[in-house]
């Protein structure tokens, strides 16, 4: 319910600046915990996300329980026991691009967004960089960060805890398109 709110939000506020939106029309978000004990891989392509290049704000909402793990058992501790995906269905940045960027002008840039992420109840001041690439009217961002696990509050219990990285590296990939109302 939370995130319809929210996106209700985004998109009442994008009627306003319609010509600058671009929405997400295809996108994954996904990460890799390696330890000596398990390597753990899941990915999650159902992302909603918008940026708005008269503000350069931009939006992601990742719904939790979308991440797909290889073992079934893998999922059902991610969502139960570590991310509570039924208190916390979410994860939430909110940010602005930092750099002037002409984005009629087609190029790959380096950028960063200084922004608050919201993960599993905890809010926290993050600035993750990526590349933009905008062609043909159409943007692209690609963008790798760390997420520790202590600064959301996840605790791994102590029986797991060599099977779980401490800092886990997220990738993700989105491909936007003009929002067309």
């Amino acid at each position: 319910m939370k995130r319809i709110i929210f996106l209700v939000l985004v998109l009442a506020s994008v009627h306003v600046y319609a010509q600058g939106i671009f929405k997400c029309n295809e996108g994954e978000i996904s990460f890799f915990s390696e330890t000596s004990v398990e390597n753990i891989d899941a990915r999650n392509k159902n992302i909603s996300s918008f940026i708005n290049t008269s503000t350069k704000e931009v939006v992601f909402v990742v719904p939790i329980r979308n991440f797909k793990f290889k073992s079934s058992l893998m999922e059902e501790h991610f969502n139960e026991k570590y991310l509570e995906s039924d208190k916390y269905p979410d994860a939430i940045f909110q940010g602005k691009i930092n750099e002037d960027l002409d984005f009629a002008k087609d190029g790959e840039y380096k950028v960063t967004a200084a922004g608050t992420m919201k993960m599993h109840g905890v809010e926290k001041a993050v600035t993750p960089s990526g590349t933009l690439t905008i062609k043909n009217g159409t943007l692209a961002l690609k963008c790798e960060f760390n997420v520790a696990l202590k600064d959301y509050n996840i605790i791994v219990p102590k029986l797991v805890v060599a099977n779980i990285a401490e800092v886990i590296p997220v990738k993700l990939n989105a491909n936007y398109v003009p929002y067309k109302k």
